[in-house]
């Protein structure tokens, strides 16, 4: 039997495993910490990337996500940015953390050069029910934007210009705002016609906000992120409100199917094959598919897209023959250094598997890249960095002996 299939992961790889037919805040607790550190990571062609200072870990981010707040001493240190899957070192530079302040390191490339921008702020600024608001532009798609805020309920016409931007500039000085909710815009320079809207955003803390301009890639390619970073491990990513959105659907099943969406048909899309991407306003859509019979197959599943999203629509039969649909929302991370990849068990009669992904130099025991427990009609998510893989299947039978089974791309 087949059991393992070799593949270079170039790009987002759908897995299903059709068998049938093969075709928040982190702070020392040292009396001596008095400054404090955090890790953007701006950078579309750095993988996984830790971030230290001296000896201290501040941790690792992927593109467009941020560590937590760590705590640490004031004084003159060397930061080295280091490629968390291979260990490369990709930046050092030596930097001092003033006391009482909070730095945000983000790291930043020109072609394939790195490098970091860094914006610095008083820690615990005493801001009575307003809040600062620091920027920065990363896009390399739009290297100049003019960034306006205006409260919630206003339209840009009433909207304040807060800086003009070039590509990996930060603002000079802190905006301050009283705290509430705000749209923010950005216009080409000088224009007045925004390119990119944000729904409201609610800065509800007397505290310092940094938010950063930066490109979607993957699927997504051509969009932009407004994200806004605060104290925690989290991003909030901000769409464009007028951005257009897409979907795409892979067909497990043995048969070819006709998609259409509110009725009106959109795609056909052969067995065990993907269609290309459908481009779709934001909105709730009724989905509906057929064979080449005219039978309807799925009658008016619910489809939500929202501006500026990427989803894909996986489907399956279940148990009884009938046919049923997933949607995943896909990510607008790059897949320079590691490859997202989407798990999806649509097999209803092998409803434990093991997915393993084995690199040169490793078997299916030794192989650091799994997943576990791929339940019938669950889907999974994992990150791998660049290399070759075999992939092997395994079933976990109910008096728990495992199987390999065979995989069919």
């Amino acid at each position: 039997m087949d059991l393992m299939k070799a593949v270079y992961l170039s790009s987002i790889l759908v897995l299903s495993a059709v068998l049938a037919g093969c075709g928040g805040s982190s702070n020392n607790d040292d009396a001596t910490t008095d400054s404090y550190i955090q890790f953007y990571n701006g950078s579309a062609i750095a993988g996984s990337t830790e971030l230290k200072a001296g000896e201290t870990s501040v941790g690792s981010t992927t593109y467009g996500d941020v560590s937590s707040v760590v705590g640490i001493k004031s004084g003159e240190y060397e930061l080295a940015f280091t490629d968390s899957a291979t260990s490369t070192e990709l930046l050092k530079k030596t930097v001092s953390l003033a006391k009482d302040n909070k730095a945000l390191f983000i790291l930043t490339n020109e072609g394939e050069q790195y490098n970091h921008l860094n914006v610095s702020f008083k820690y615990d600024e005493q801001l009575d029910k307003k809040f600062n608001l620091h920027l920065a532009n990363l896009s390399s798609q739009q290297p100049e934007l003019d960034v306006y805020i205006a409260a919630e309920g206003k339209s840009f016409a009433d909207a304040e210009l807060l800086d003009s931007l070039s590509r990996n500039e930060v603002t000079s000085a802190a905006k301050t705002r009283d705290i509430g909710k705000y749209n923010l815009y950005l216009t080409k320079p000088g224009q007045t016609t925004p390119i990119f809207t944000t729904q409201a955003v609610n800065f509800a803390y007397e505290n310092t906000y940094v938010v950063l301009i930066r490109d979607k890639n993957g699927p997504l390619a051509g969009q932009l992120s407004l994200d806004v970073v605060l104290n925690s491990s989290s991003v909030q990513a901000n769409n464009n409100i007028n951005a257009k959105a897409q979907f795409r659907l892979y067909n497990s099943l043995q048969q070819n199917v006709e998609l259409a969406l509110d009725s009106n048909v959109v795609a056909s899309v052969a067995a065990g094959q993907m269609s290309p991407y459908i481009a779709s306003e934001k909105g709730d859509y009724s989905l509906s598919v057929r064979n080449d019979s005219a039978d309807l197959l799925l009658n008016s599943a619910l489809l939500s897209i929202n501006a500026g999203d990427s989803k894909m629509v996986l489907l399956y039969q279940n148990a009884n023959a009938v046919v049923e649909a997933l949607t995943s929302q896909e990510k607008d991370t790059p897949q320079l250094q590691a490859h997202d990849v989407l798990v999806a068990n649509l097999v209803s009669d092998l409803p434990k598997l093991q997915f393993y992904f084995v690199r040169q130099n490793e078997t299916i025991n030794t192989a650091r890249y799994n997943i576990k427990n791929a339940e019938f009609k669950k889907q999974q998510s994992i990150n791998l960095p660049k290399d070759y893989y075999a992939i092997a299947l395994v079933h976990i039978a109910e008096n728990g002996l495992r199987y390999p089974q065979k995989f069919c791309s």
